[in-house]
């Protein structure tokens, strides 16, 4: 009998932990989006960065305590997350220059997935943290196009910009940023039910608000990964219960961006997009097998957009774009001259063998929440064409979070949670 009690007491201690290491990632997962401190010299990413990484030791102390069946199918291959880490450190020891807090946040979000992965951390918990976090940053960024900026009611004083499109910069500095996360979350409310589905609106009323046109690159993109992930006919169940009304919803808002937005005109967006591209690929055989290191592109393109210049000719204009520039808003390219063709390489081999392992394992049917996860993929990979999420941390963390949830091997996370 006193076996018996001493055994029991150590079940409940057990259980009490993992609920306790859930409710911590649950609560992490919620502030990713919102997380920043002032007066720090980067009072937005930073925090981030550091909740990452308790989010990473969270996650390893939930493999202990949670271990997976030995027969779980996200076992097989995992040999393949060493590969991007192994690229990374590769990079850092061969190269001449290597940024640590690029290299840190490289790593940070893969702990987190390999965890969600292995079967060691519930997704429907995750799931309620995304779009808890995705409402909360949407109400923030509506209040400040209204002229009520929470975060000033706080204290904070953030900086003066001369255009009335920058006072929209949510908790992620900038309303691109803000867009990129809020277009990347909208699809994970498929699915949702009675009082939830007020998020979308206020989700694409808080996109409208930032002006950024990412709107209409990511969500094209996005509705057609649910599409093909559904596995159904065009008229199946989620196109008849959703997509007709993503569709009108989805169309109101790009036309309201590109004609109502403050920001530079379209053509001009793109001109300037595809100057930094030029000007980043004119050296592209240049990059090592291995990069020039984690955080050396600022200064590669520094010497490489004075090259490009002075090879234009006189007149061309690619001259009013040139600047200091910290990323090539495009992280495919970003990677390349970091990490080398190996780092690339590496990237896109561990996002396509999870997201190959999630393919292999849909099952018939996909409810529209598992769905919903295809379109966030689809639009953060599309996203970093043309921005950087893939080098800030919310979206960084975000991007692997949801691989890490369609590769798990468990039924859709809309029946482990339902909203």
């Amino acid at each position: 009998a006193r076996f018996e009690a001493v055994r029991l007491r150590g079940v409940r201690a057990h259980s009490l932990m993992k609920l306790g290491i859930e409710r911590l990632l649950q609560m992490g997962v919620l502030l990713l989006p919102l997380a920043c401190w002032p007066d720090l010299p980067h009072p937005f990413s930073t925090p981030k960065t550091w909740l990452l990484g308790g989010l990473a030791l969270c996650a390893l102390a939930a493999v202990v305590v949670r271990p997976p069946e030995m027969d779980h199918p996200s076992r097989a291959g995992e040999w393949m997350w060493l590969v991007w880490p192994a690229a990374l450190a590769t990079s850092a020891l061969t190269a001449s220059f290597a940024g640590f807090d690029a290299l840190l946040l490289a790593a940070l979000p893969l702990p987190l997935a390999w965890a969600v992965q292995r079967g060691a951390i519930r997704t429907g918990a995750l799931r309620h943290a995304l779009l808890w976090g995705a409402a909360l940053e949407s109400a923030v960024v509506c209040l400040q196009y209204c002229g009520l900026d929470p975060l000033q009611w706080m204290g904070w004083r953030p900086e003066s910009f001369a255009g009335s499109r920058m006072r929209v910069y949510g908790t992620m500095g900038n309303p691109d940023f803000a867009a990129a996360w809020l277009c990347a979350t909208l699809p994970l409310f498929a699915g949702t039910r009675g009082v939830a589905r007020f998020g979308v609106a206020l989700q694409l009323a808080a996109i409208f608000a930032t002006g950024s046109r990412i709107f209409l690159l990511a969500m094209p993109i996005a509705a057609l990964a649910m599409w093909l992930g559904s596995g159904r006919l065009l008229y199946s169940q989620v196109q008849r219960r959703f997509a007709g009304a993503w569709w009108i919803a989805g169309l109101a808002v790009a036309v309201a961006l590109v004609w109502l937005s403050p920001a530079r005109t379209l053509g001009e967006t793109v001109r300037g997009r595809w100057y930094l591209t030029r000007a980043a690929t004119s050296h592209w055989r240049d990059v090592p097998v291995t990069g020039f290191g984690p955080g050396s592109f600022a200064v590669r393109f520094a010497g490489w957009q004075s090259d490009w210049l002075r090879g234009q000719p006189p007149g061309t204009g690619d001259a009013r774009f040139a600047g200091p520039v910290d990323h090539a808003h495009n992280d495919y390219i970003e990677f390349w001259v970091e990490y080398g063709p190996v780092g690339l390489g590496a990237f896109v081999a561990l996002s396509a063998w999870l997201a190959a392992s999630a393919w292999k394992r849909r099952p018939p049917g996909l409810p529209p929440a598992d769905a919903g996860v295809w379109g966030g993929v689809a639009c953060l990979a599309a996203t970093a064409c043309v921005d950087f999420p893939f080098h800030r941390p919310a979206e960084w963390g975000l991007y692997w979070i949801l691989l890490a949830v369609l590769s798990c091997g468990r039924k859709g996370w809309i029946d482990e949670c339902q909203l």
